[in-house]
């Protein structure tokens, strides 16, 4: 079995959706305290929508808008 290269020196680069995942775990975070403090959602819409149009945003167009 041969190990790569990455896995033997421990440096391995993070894949392009890494940062959206962290996003959408923030966004699950505040729509849940949300719902669990008033049964319904309330206030967490403005704070998904910055960190989903901030954050998801910016790392779509690290990936995609370099050339």
């Amino acid at each position: 079995m041969s190990m790569s290269k990455e896995a033997t020196q421990g440096k391995s680069a993070k894949k392009w959706w890494y940062q959206i995942a962290v996003m959408i775990m923030f966004c699950i975070f505040f729509v849940g305290i949300d719902v669990y403090q008033t049964g319904r959602v309330t206030w967490s819409v403005w704070p998904v929508a910055a960190v989903l149009f901030f954050g998801v945003g910016f790392s779509l167009l690290n990936k995609f808008g370099r050339d």
